[in-house]
């Protein structure tokens, strides 16, 4: 076999064609849901693993275009979906591509799709051109071998050449990480922009929380205070419809809030023993009256396999049930709904079951079963108008079951009605569990030992109808109207408990409470605190507070209270923990020893 002569070394150079291909092979690799197309300046077509097809005019037309500026050109395929052309001009050719992932509207040229697609082409070209940069190093070996043998005096310029090609492929490299530095840095910008606007939305929604909550308190409060009194048919007609009314707008308040807790992972279920029966029947008898004026039937049933009580959280569970009957009910006219809670399987000592809302309302079409789970989406555009809503329930009925371990799917055919089920583990609530959910919820009898009570408030409407209710549950009460003034009513007077506002002027009930926890560690300065001073266990202080997020709860606690009540405040609620905080200290004697 002869040795290879130096011409043999210059026709072995790589082909361009070759070149191109073997660019568009790197790309697929980089982008593997995306459809290329390569053509070159002579019009040669290269084809990628996943061929993007084209007509001829519609090819010619972005070939042309793509040649006539810098960036992305848009163009419209044949089967109606998007590509877009760019003109790469290291390769003397035209790049087109179309991504089902990438809508149109990403393509912007500030887009971060429009960046990372640059950041991916350059990294192919990049490969590209190494590959080149190792085909030229393996051929310039070859050819200072057959120099040193026939042309001795060329060695030293091939070798040269060498050292340059090894040079300009380190300068690349360099400014390729350089590029990759920069593009890391406004990355982490990027995020801590986003981690910013995340925070503000959270500040935004706990002060709407607590703006909206405010008045809200007033109108429940008040309406279901005015129910209790003498009232005529109509006008106890009327009263009830502002409590239902206020209702259904702290319902949506609600969602909004535990959308956002979702969405930050902030939200938590309760583990506590629970009647399934008991809730069950409490979102079927919340619909009986509505039913029955739109002449539709509500039924449930239990299969008897699963356990009377459960360990949950029974008010998520409720919460997702109503979203479910209310939706159910809303869509149908006639005929009936049925609430079922059907044995599946037991697995791992826990009872799946699953829970299912059936209706023989519209309907929903097949081509829009997916979206109404997705937040702010209805099935159809006039739904909000003719039934009104926002499209969050079912979205927040889904993550819910999701957060049981669970799954919401539905079944439905227009014009025949939908059934919206999900399957969720069930654990049977242990006698011990039950036992002390019992022993806890044993309250004392109401007015049966008294009690005094400063409600610390800025908000007058609030400060009577809390007013109110605290009297009706038998207790004495003083008010101030901010932390600072709550502190001059201890100097001068003893307290069973205090109710106390977190959000006020002035001093607000964090800063009063930490205060007031401060002053029962010095023994001096309790001296000066009638309240205080005779006092053997620190002072029940309750937080109340329009806020109603979990680490507004965490904050509560941090501060020094006891407990936590929301607003709107419900009388049940209050007097539950009025009656279990205030027998603690029922006991004390509230005379000053001096």
């Amino acid at each position: 076999m002869s040795e290879p002569t130096f011409d043999d070394i210059f026709d072995e150079l790589i082909d361009p064609n070759e070149e191109l291909q073997s660019f568009l092979m790197s790309l697929d690799a980089l982008l593997p849901e995306a459809l290329l197309l390569l053509v070159s300046d002579a019009g040669t077509l290269f084809e990628g693993v996943r061929p993007l097809v084209l007509s001829p005019s519609l090819r010619e037309q972005l070939v042309r275009q793509a040649k006539g500026i810098d960036g992305f050109v848009a163009g419209k395929m044949d089967n109606g979906g998007g590509c877009h052309a760019v003109y790469l001009v290291k390769l003397s050719a035209v790049l087109i591509i179309s991504c089902a992932a990438a809508p149109a509207e990403d393509w912007r040229p500030d887009s971060s799709i429009t960046t990372l697609l640059h950041n991916t082409l350059d990294l192919a070209l990049y490969r590209q051109e190494r590959e080149m940069l190792v085909a030229e190093h393996e051929q310039s070996v070859r050819q200072i071998s057959i120099l040193q043998q026939q042309h001795g005096k060329l060695v030293e310029d091939n070798f040269r050449q060498y050292r340059l090609n090894q040079e300009r492929e380190k300068e690349y490299a360099r400014k390729l990480e350089s590029e990759i530095a920069k593009q890391t840095a406004e990355l982490r910008e990027a995020n801590v922009r986003l981690e910013e606007i995340s925070r503000l939305k959270s500040d935004f929604l706990a002060n709407m929380s607590h703006e909206l909550r405010t008045p809200m308190n007033a109108i429940i409060g008040f309406s279901e205070l005015l129910t209790e009194t003498s009232l005529t048919e109509e006008q106890y007609d009327y009263t009830r419809t502002i409590t239902q009314s206020a209702t259904s707008l702290l319902t949506l308040i609600n969602d909004i809030l535990d959308l956002a807790k979702i969405e930050a992972g902030k939200l938590e279920l309760e583990r506590l023993p629970f009647d399934l029966a008991e809730v069950i029947g409490n979102v079927a008898a919340m619909f009986k009256i509505p039913a029955r004026e739109k002449g539709v039937s509500v039924t449930s049933r239990i299969d008897s396999r699963i356990p009377k009580k459960i360990m949950g959280d029974s008010n998520r569970l409720r919460q997702i049930l109503i979203n479910l009957v209310g939706n159910a009910m809303k869509f149908t006219e006639r005929g009936g709904i049925d609430i079922q809670v059907d044995y599946e399987r037991e697995a791992a000592g826990r009872i799946v079951s699953r829970f299912s809302v059936r209706d023989s309302g519209i309907g929903i079409p097949p081509d829009r079963v997916e979206a109404i789970f997705e937040k702010f989406t209805q099935a159809d555009g006039s739904t909000t108008r003719k039934y009104g809503g926002t499209g969050l329930g079912l979205a927040i009925c889904l993550q819910l079951v999701e957060l049981m371990g669970g799954h919401l799917a539905v079944a439905s055919e227009v014009g025949k009605g939908s059934t919206f089920y999900f399957v969720i583990p069930l654990e049977e609530a242990s006698a011990e569990a039950i036992s002390l959910k019992e022993h806890k919820g044993t309250g004392r009898v109401k007015g049966a030992t008294g009690g005094r009570i400063l409600l610390v408030e800025d908000n007058a409407v609030n400060q009577r109808l809390a007013g109110i209710l605290i009297t009706r549950e038998g207790y004495e009460i003083e008010v101030a109207s901010d932390g600072a003034e709550s502190l001059e009513h201890l100097q001068s007077q003893s307290f069973d408990l205090v109710l106390m506002d977190v959000q006020m002027p002035n001093m607000d009930g964090m800063e009063a409470t930490r205060r007031i926890r401060a002053i029962e560690a010095d023994p001096l300065q309790r001296q000066n605190y009638v309240g205080l001073r005779a006092r053997k266990e620190p002072l029940v202080i309750v937080g109340l507070t329009a806020h109603a997020r979990k680490e507004d709860e965490l904050a509560c606690y941090e501060a020094g209270m006891n407990g936590f009540l929301t607003k709107p405040i419900i009388k049940a609620k209050l007097a539950m923990i009025l009656s279990e905080m205030m027998p603690r200290l029922s006991c004390l004697e509230h005379k000053d020893p001096s």
